[in-house]
């Protein structure tokens, strides 16, 4: 199901993102590069290290460490909206996973700081 999850996320913060902010793609595409991009790592460190499928510090500061400077794009609003994402990513709410977390918590801070700080935003 988490697959799923993955695949509608991806569309929806797309297509969101180019409507939201009026055609800058980096809005939609920033939050689905820390899924994608900084979930990979924090599976690959929790191979690495426990060989099994758990959450650890490790996965996510090895995230942060992807997901932050990946941030400078949209300047300091996204490299914030890196680092909550490899907060998040830590965290399983029953039926929502991070593939749902990671990308609605850091589109919703590009588009806080689109509203109310443009001047963190590097367009």
């Amino acid at each position: 199901m988490y697959e799923v999850h993955f695949c509608i996320m991806l569309g929806m913060m797309i297509t969101l993102g180019w409507f939201v902010s009026g055609g800058n793609f980096w809005f939609g595409v920033l939050p689905v590069l820390f899924m994608s991009l900084g979930d990979a790592v924090t599976g690959i460190v929790r191979n690495i290290m426990y060989r099994r499928r758990t959450k650890s510090r490790w996965g996510n500061l090895a995230m942060a460490s992807l997901s932050i400077p990946l941030g400078t794009l949209l300047g300091i609003a996204g490299m914030i909206a890196g680092a909550v994402a490899s907060i998040v990513e830590h965290f399983e709410l029953g039926p929502i996973d991070d593939n749902i977390m990671i990308p609605a918590v850091s589109f919703l801070i590009l588009i806080v700081a689109m509203y109310f700080a443009p001047w963190s935003l590097s367009l």
